[in-house]
Protein backbone atom coordinates (compact mmCIF):
# COMPACT_ATOMS: atom_id res chain seq x y z
CA UNK A 1 0.00 0.00 0.00
CA UNK A 2 1.17 3.50 -0.18
CA UNK A 3 3.98 5.39 -2.13
CA UNK A 4 7.27 7.03 -1.12
CA UNK A 5 7.61 7.39 3.05
CA UNK A 6 3.97 5.62 3.59
CA UNK A 7 4.24 2.51 1.60
CA UNK A 8 3.69 -1.07 3.35
CA UNK A 9 5.34 -3.75 2.19
CA UNK A 10 2.80 -6.88 2.14
CA UNK A 11 5.54 -9.37 4.38
CA UNK A 12 7.62 -7.50 7.01
CA UNK A 13 10.36 -9.24 8.69
CA UNK A 14 8.92 -9.93 12.56
CA UNK A 15 11.07 -12.58 14.94
CA UNK A 16 8.39 -15.21 14.10
CA UNK A 17 9.40 -14.80 10.48
CA UNK A 18 13.51 -14.65 10.44
CA UNK A 19 15.40 -16.81 8.24
CA UNK A 20 17.42 -19.43 9.13
CA UNK A 21 19.69 -18.82 5.52
CA UNK A 22 19.18 -15.87 4.42
CA UNK A 23 20.79 -12.57 5.70
CA UNK A 24 17.21 -10.45 6.22
CA UNK A 25 18.04 -6.79 6.69
CA UNK A 26 16.34 -3.85 8.04
CA UNK A 27 17.54 -0.06 7.10
CA UNK A 28 16.65 2.97 5.07
CA UNK A 29 16.57 3.38 1.69
CA UNK A 30 17.53 7.21 0.64
CA UNK A 31 15.25 9.51 0.07
CA UNK A 32 12.91 7.87 3.13
CA UNK A 33 13.16 6.86 6.57
CA UNK A 34 10.71 4.61 6.95
CA UNK A 35 11.57 0.74 7.85
CA UNK A 36 12.25 -1.50 5.34
CA UNK A 37 11.74 -5.28 5.15
CA UNK A 38 14.69 -6.97 2.86
CA UNK A 39 14.33 -11.27 2.98
CA UNK A 40 17.97 -11.23 1.66
CA UNK A 41 21.15 -9.04 1.02
CA UNK A 42 20.98 -8.65 -2.53
CA UNK A 43 17.30 -7.15 -2.53
CA UNK A 44 18.45 -4.58 -0.02
CA UNK A 45 21.93 -3.89 -1.98
CA UNK A 46 20.26 -3.84 -5.52
CA UNK A 47 17.49 -1.88 -4.00
CA UNK A 48 20.21 0.88 -2.64
CA UNK A 49 21.70 1.36 -6.38
CA UNK A 50 18.19 2.12 -7.48
CA UNK A 51 17.58 4.11 -4.67
CA UNK A 52 20.97 5.93 -5.75
CA UNK A 53 20.57 6.39 -9.59
CA UNK A 54 16.76 7.99 -8.66
CA UNK A 55 14.23 5.80 -8.10
CA UNK A 56 11.52 5.38 -5.79
CA UNK A 57 11.74 1.64 -4.22
CA UNK A 58 9.01 -0.38 -2.73
CA UNK A 59 9.79 -3.95 -1.35
CA UNK A 60 7.92 -7.03 -0.89
CA UNK A 61 5.01 -6.09 -3.39
CA UNK A 62 2.00 -7.85 -3.69
CA UNK A 63 0.62 -9.13 -6.78
CA UNK A 64 -3.03 -10.09 -5.72
CA UNK A 65 -4.81 -12.95 -7.36
CA UNK A 66 -7.19 -10.65 -8.24
CA UNK A 67 -7.89 -7.60 -10.72
CA UNK A 68 -5.96 -5.32 -9.54
CA UNK A 69 -4.82 -1.42 -9.84
CA UNK A 70 -1.39 -0.56 -11.32
CA UNK A 71 1.65 -0.89 -9.06
CA UNK A 72 1.85 3.13 -10.02
CA UNK A 73 -2.01 4.10 -9.53
CA UNK A 74 -1.67 6.55 -6.47
CA UNK A 75 1.31 8.19 -7.15
CA UNK A 76 -1.07 11.24 -9.30
CA UNK A 77 -4.39 11.59 -9.64
CA UNK A 78 -4.30 12.31 -13.51
CA UNK A 79 -2.43 9.06 -14.56
CA UNK A 80 -4.86 6.50 -12.34
CA UNK A 81 -7.45 6.40 -15.26
CA UNK A 82 -4.57 5.82 -18.06
CA UNK A 83 -2.91 2.56 -16.35
CA UNK A 84 -3.51 -1.18 -16.85
CA UNK A 85 -4.52 -2.71 -14.32
CA UNK A 86 -3.32 -6.24 -13.21
CA UNK A 87 -5.38 -9.77 -14.33
CA UNK A 88 -4.31 -11.04 -11.10
CA UNK A 89 -1.80 -14.19 -10.74
CA UNK A 90 -4.94 -16.84 -10.75
CA UNK A 91 -5.61 -15.55 -13.98
CA UNK A 92 -1.65 -15.41 -15.08
CA UNK A 93 -1.63 -18.68 -13.74
CA UNK A 94 -3.90 -20.73 -15.44
CA UNK A 95 -2.95 -18.63 -18.79
CA UNK A 96 0.69 -20.56 -18.63
CA UNK A 97 -0.40 -23.41 -16.70
CA UNK A 98 0.84 -23.01 -13.61
CA UNK A 99 -0.42 -23.78 -10.16
CA UNK A 100 -1.31 -21.08 -8.25
CA UNK A 101 -0.74 -22.51 -4.48
CA UNK A 102 -2.72 -21.42 -1.02
CA UNK A 103 -2.07 -20.60 2.01
CA UNK A 104 -1.18 -24.09 4.06
CA UNK A 105 -4.58 -25.88 5.18
CA UNK A 106 -6.19 -23.47 3.88
CA UNK A 107 -8.30 -22.54 0.34
CA UNK A 108 -7.23 -18.70 0.48
CA UNK A 109 -5.34 -17.79 -2.62
CA UNK A 110 -1.18 -17.47 -1.86
CA UNK A 111 -0.36 -13.39 -2.62
CA UNK A 112 2.80 -13.43 -4.58
CA UNK A 113 5.18 -10.62 -3.88
CA UNK A 114 7.86 -8.83 -5.97
CA UNK A 115 11.29 -8.60 -4.51
CA UNK A 116 11.53 -4.66 -5.37
CA UNK A 117 9.51 -1.87 -7.68
CA UNK A 118 11.26 0.99 -8.73
CA UNK A 119 9.46 4.38 -9.86
CA UNK A 120 11.62 6.22 -12.21
CA UNK A 121 10.75 9.25 -10.53
CA UNK A 122 12.91 11.69 -12.80
CA UNK A 123 11.00 11.31 -15.53
CA UNK A 124 8.24 13.65 -16.38
CA UNK A 125 5.08 12.70 -14.21
CA UNK A 126 2.96 12.29 -17.46
CA UNK A 127 5.58 9.86 -18.61
CA UNK A 128 6.35 8.30 -15.40
CA UNK A 129 6.94 4.36 -15.85
CA UNK A 130 8.14 1.77 -13.02
CA UNK A 131 10.32 -1.47 -13.36
CA UNK A 132 10.18 -4.90 -11.63
CA UNK A 133 13.59 -6.36 -10.20
CA UNK A 134 13.21 -9.93 -9.12
CA UNK A 135 16.38 -10.34 -7.02
CA UNK A 136 17.69 -14.48 -8.16
CA UNK A 137 21.25 -15.91 -7.28
CA UNK A 138 21.78 -15.82 -10.99
CA UNK A 139 24.93 -18.46 -10.52
CA UNK A 140 22.66 -20.62 -8.55
CA UNK A 141 21.37 -23.93 -10.87
CA UNK A 142 18.13 -23.45 -10.63
CA UNK A 143 18.42 -19.91 -12.97
CA UNK A 144 21.07 -20.68 -15.00
CA UNK A 145 20.88 -22.33 -18.24
CA UNK A 146 18.11 -25.68 -18.14
CA UNK A 147 16.29 -25.77 -15.48
CA UNK A 148 14.50 -28.25 -13.38
CA UNK A 149 10.91 -29.08 -15.11
CA UNK A 150 9.08 -29.11 -11.28
CA UNK A 151 11.17 -26.40 -9.57
CA UNK A 152 8.66 -23.53 -8.61
CA UNK A 153 11.98 -20.38 -8.81
CA UNK A 154 11.41 -20.60 -12.74
CA UNK A 155 7.62 -20.48 -13.13
CA UNK A 156 7.39 -17.52 -10.73
CA UNK A 157 9.67 -16.01 -12.78
CA UNK A 158 7.19 -15.82 -15.49
CA UNK A 159 4.04 -14.88 -13.74
CA UNK A 160 6.54 -11.96 -12.73
CA UNK A 161 7.27 -11.39 -15.83
CA UNK A 162 3.94 -11.61 -17.66
CA UNK A 163 2.12 -9.77 -14.56
CA UNK A 164 4.85 -6.78 -15.58
CA UNK A 165 4.26 -7.08 -19.61
CA UNK A 166 0.36 -6.72 -19.11
CA UNK A 167 0.90 -3.67 -16.76
CA UNK A 168 3.28 -2.09 -19.00
CA UNK A 169 6.08 -2.23 -16.25
CA UNK A 170 9.92 -3.03 -17.34
CA UNK A 171 11.00 -6.23 -16.01
CA UNK A 172 14.62 -7.71 -14.66
CA UNK A 173 16.25 -10.23 -13.24
CA UNK A 174 19.48 -9.28 -10.98
CA UNK A 175 22.02 -9.89 -7.92
CA UNK A 176 25.08 -7.99 -6.47
CA UNK A 177 27.09 -10.67 -8.64
CA UNK A 178 26.11 -8.44 -12.10
CA UNK A 179 27.73 -5.30 -10.36
CA UNK A 180 31.39 -6.03 -9.54
CA UNK A 181 34.08 -3.99 -7.73
CA UNK A 182 32.91 -1.81 -4.79
CA UNK A 183 30.07 0.23 -6.36
CA UNK A 184 27.67 -1.69 -3.73
CA UNK A 185 29.69 -1.99 -0.65
CA UNK A 186 30.40 2.19 -0.59
CA UNK A 187 26.88 2.91 -1.34
CA UNK A 188 25.74 0.65 1.85
CA UNK A 189 28.51 2.76 3.49
CA UNK A 190 27.29 6.35 2.43
CA UNK A 191 23.70 5.77 2.30
CA UNK A 192 23.06 6.44 6.08
CA UNK A 193 24.74 10.16 4.80
CA UNK A 194 22.40 10.26 1.74
CA UNK A 195 20.00 12.58 3.60
CA UNK A 196 20.24 15.97 5.79
CA UNK A 197 17.97 18.20 7.38
CA UNK A 198 17.07 21.22 5.80
CA UNK A 199 18.80 24.37 7.10
CA UNK A 200 20.72 21.95 9.74
CA UNK A 201 24.07 23.76 10.61
CA UNK A 202 25.80 20.58 8.33
CA UNK A 203 23.69 21.19 5.33
CA UNK A 204 24.60 24.85 5.67
CA UNK A 205 28.56 24.70 6.05
CA UNK A 206 27.98 22.26 3.20
CA UNK A 207 26.17 24.25 0.84
CA UNK A 208 28.91 26.85 2.07
CA UNK A 209 32.23 24.94 0.90
CA UNK A 210 30.79 24.00 -2.57
CA UNK A 211 29.71 27.51 -3.32
CA UNK A 212 33.16 28.97 -2.18
CA UNK A 213 35.42 26.07 -3.67
CA UNK A 214 33.27 24.55 -6.20
CA UNK A 215 34.60 21.66 -8.99
CA UNK A 216 38.21 22.69 -7.24
CA UNK A 217 37.30 19.92 -4.43
CA UNK A 218 37.87 16.67 -7.14
CA UNK A 219 41.66 17.86 -6.63
CA UNK A 220 41.47 17.29 -3.47
CA UNK A 221 40.95 14.49 -1.09
CA UNK A 222 37.91 14.14 0.79
CA UNK A 223 39.68 14.33 4.00
CA UNK A 224 40.41 17.78 3.11
CA UNK A 225 37.04 18.30 2.80
CA UNK A 226 36.28 17.50 6.59
CA UNK A 227 39.08 19.17 7.51
CA UNK A 228 37.73 22.65 5.42
CA UNK A 229 34.53 21.86 7.30
CA UNK A 230 35.73 21.71 10.68
CA UNK A 231 38.12 24.74 10.61
CA UNK A 232 36.43 26.84 8.25
CA UNK A 233 32.47 26.49 10.06
CA UNK A 234 33.69 24.56 13.10
CA UNK A 235 31.63 21.53 12.62
CA UNK A 236 32.33 18.63 15.03
CA UNK A 237 34.17 15.66 13.32
CA UNK A 238 31.64 13.16 13.37
CA UNK A 239 29.35 16.37 11.58
CA UNK A 240 32.18 16.89 9.11
CA UNK A 241 31.93 13.09 7.96
CA UNK A 242 28.23 13.17 7.20
CA UNK A 243 28.58 16.32 5.07
CA UNK A 244 31.37 14.58 2.90
CA UNK A 245 29.26 11.29 3.20
CA UNK A 246 26.41 13.32 1.58
CA UNK A 247 28.50 14.92 -1.30
CA UNK A 248 29.66 11.57 -2.45
CA UNK A 249 25.96 9.69 -2.17
CA UNK A 250 24.43 12.73 -4.00
CA UNK A 251 27.60 13.28 -6.56
CA UNK A 252 27.58 17.10 -5.70
CA UNK A 253 31.15 16.12 -6.84
CA UNK A 254 31.51 13.56 -9.10
CA UNK A 255 32.83 10.55 -7.71
CA UNK A 256 33.62 7.05 -9.19
CA UNK A 257 32.61 4.72 -6.66
CA UNK A 258 32.78 1.51 -8.50
CA UNK A 259 36.74 1.80 -7.88
CA UNK A 260 37.63 1.48 -3.98
CA UNK A 261 37.57 5.16 -2.97
CA UNK A 262 40.31 6.09 -0.86
CA UNK A 263 39.44 9.23 1.54
CA UNK A 264 43.37 10.40 1.76
CA UNK A 265 43.45 10.83 -2.41
CA UNK A 266 41.93 12.82 -4.74
CA UNK A 267 38.56 11.13 -5.91
CA UNK A 268 38.06 10.13 -9.74
CA UNK A 269 35.49 10.95 -11.81
CA UNK A 270 33.14 8.48 -13.09
CA UNK A 271 30.24 8.45 -10.52
CA UNK A 272 27.29 10.64 -12.66
CA UNK A 273 28.09 9.18 -15.75
CA UNK A 274 27.31 5.59 -14.22
CA UNK A 275 23.67 7.07 -13.16
CA UNK A 276 22.93 7.94 -16.61
CA UNK A 277 23.82 5.27 -18.39
CA UNK A 278 22.05 2.78 -15.26
CA UNK A 279 18.92 5.23 -15.71
CA UNK A 280 18.84 5.22 -19.54
CA UNK A 281 19.09 1.12 -19.66
CA UNK A 282 15.81 1.14 -17.05
CA UNK A 283 14.38 3.80 -19.35
CA UNK A 284 14.74 1.90 -22.49
CA UNK A 285 13.46 -2.14 -20.42
CA UNK A 286 16.67 -3.36 -21.63
CA UNK A 287 18.80 -5.82 -19.42
CA UNK A 288 20.95 -3.10 -17.14
CA UNK A 289 24.81 -2.99 -18.12
CA UNK A 290 27.15 -4.79 -16.34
Amino acid sequence: MGHGETYLAFIQLMRWNASPISVQTFGSIPPFGRRTHFLCRSEWLIALLLAWIGCHVREQFPMWPWRSPNVLQGLNSNLDATLPWSPGTIALCRELAIDHGYFVGTSIPYVWTLDLVATLVWLPMEQCKAAVVSIKPLAHETYAGDTDPIARGPEKLEVERQYAAKTGLSYFVADRSLYPGHILGQLELFSSSANLPRGHPVQIAQSRLLDSKGDSLAQEPPTAWRDRLMKDWQLSQPEADLAVGNIIWNQLIDVDLTRELQMEDPVRPGGRALQQALRKSIERGNQWPR
